[in-house]
């Protein structure tokens, strides 16, 4: 595949990263990094080209092209070989048209997409299928990653418990005592992460998961990690699709991201 993206310095230095590298700052200014891509290979196969390629996979049982995310692939983690991709088939959610509440908010035409009918309840699973299918590559180019971490506060909690668990990798877990609800509690025990709760708040616990990645041989899934991102944007893709192609006037989608720095 000529397709390639790689982690460059929000900041503008110039620093770029392997996508396969570990790292979550640049180390030239200590700035956050985010992920880019070669544009100008995309732009060579034309618009109408793509979207014919993306209907082709949209929903199908061809592994993994059937996911929401995945169906994108050359758009998010072109380095990820299909072998290593731990997908639930997330995405392909929900989008109907709400007329009663666009009429109470002065809006024609208000289209609501439900998110919350992935795996775990929650859109941020679009974003962990990237990270940990990453992980899952670096392990099969022999890394020595042991385990994939996170504070959270429930939802980023579930979310890499149940990929993990798909992958059988080692997910930890640092939740702030009495600060999550008993729902969210009981998933990323289900699925085997363990998972500490913490006399803290979350960025008590964030600093905390900080320091044991930094330790250990544990790689980082908080939003500080920009691969979520690379998930999390093809919502706006898939909302066009499922438009048939017609660009919406706007499109409000959620972060629910707390970047630490």
């Amino acid at each position: 595949m000529p397709y390639r993206a790689w982690f460059e310095c929000i900041g503008g230095c110039g620093e770029r990263y392997p996508l396969t590298e570990i790292v979550y700052e640049c180390r030239r200014c200590g700035e956050l990094l985010e992920v880019r891509h070669d544009l100008v290979e995309l732009k060579k196969t034309p618009p109408a080209e793509w979207k014919r390629t993306w209907d082709d996979r949209y929903r199908r049982t061809q592994w993994p092209y059937g996911s929401g995310v995945w169906g994108k692939k050359e758009l998010v983690a072109p380095v990820v070989r299909d072998e290593n991709i731990v997908s639930l088939y997330e995405g392909g959610t929900n989008l109907f048209r709400a007329g009663r509440l666009g009429s109470q908010l002065g809006i024609e035409r208000l289209w609501i997409k439900l998110c919350g009918n992935e795996h775990t309840g929650s859109f941020k699973d679009l974003g962990m299928t990237v990270l940990v299918s990453m992980v899952n590559q670096m392990i099969a180019d022999g890394a020595k990653i042991i385990g994939v971490a996170c504070a959270s506060t429930g939802d980023t909690s579930a979310a890499l418990a149940a990929y993990c668990a798909a992958a059988g990798i080692q997910a930890i877990v640092f939740l702030p005592r009495g600060k999550v609800s008993t729902a969210q509690l009981i998933q990323p025990i289900a699925n085997g992460a363990l998972t500490l709760s913490l006399d803290t708040d979350f960025d008590g616990c964030m600093e905390l998961i900080r320091q044991v990645c930094t330790r250990e041989k544990i790689y980082l899934a908080n939003s500080m990690n920009s691969l979520r991102v690379e998930g999390q944007k093809t919502v706006g893709i898939e909302i066009v699709q499922q438009l048939e192609w017609q660009i919406p006037d706007w499109i409000i989608i959620p972060g629910g991201n707390h970047c630490w720095r």
